[in-house]
């Protein structure tokens, strides 16, 4: 398994839990770290057959948390791949053009917003990832919501992003 950021992923899952299961963001942070300091391999072994997901927590309130921390990493490596795709063929491109002695087309910016399509790839990539944790179809298709809300958001910059919450604070006044 790659490595992921793990602040991103845990960002990702938090906007998903919040709107997934808001009764779990109390123990929310206790879990992502929980998730982040367990081996790959074991994160999602299940304790028991009928348990749907286990990290040795013994409380099933976590479940939602974990299982959209894992939605997020995968998510976050389904973004990866696709990125490495887009620099392999950037590579290519230039690679080609040397040789043709032309000049290379410009490398796409290291950080782009997703199109509609991209955002709704990474949805369905964050509801197949879901379903196969055994979460339920309507709370899996809500973690993805949520994923990709923030993915939005990020890509909107911290600019409007302090000025949203700025709004928000404003108009709990």
């Amino acid at each position: 398994m790659r490595a992921y950021d793990s602040t991103m992923a845990t960002r990702l899952a938090r906007r998903a839990v919040e709107a997934v299961a808001p009764q779990e963001l109390a123990q929310f942070a206790m879990t992502a770290e929980a998730f982040h300091s367990t081996p790959p391999r074991k994160r999602l072994q299940a304790v028991r057959r009928d348990e749907p997901l286990g990290l040795g927590l013994e409380t099933a309130a976590a479940l939602l948390s974990t299982a959209a921390l894992a939605v997020a990493v995968r998510v976050l490596d389904h973004l990866t791949e696709r990125a490495a795709g887009q620099a392999a063929d950037t590579a290519e491109r230039g690679v080609r053009a040397l040789f043709r002695r032309r000049r290379a087309e410009p490398a796409a910016e290291a950080v782009e917003r997703l199109s509609a399509e991209q955002l709704t790839t990474v949805r369905q990539v964050a509801v197949d990832a879901a379903l196969r944790l055994r979460v339920p179809e309507e709370q899996a298709r809500t973690i993805a919501d949520g994923i990709v809300a923030e993915l939005v958001t990020m890509a909107r910059g911290p600019a409007r992003e302090a000025g949203r919450g700025e709004d928000a604070g404003e108009a709990a006044q």
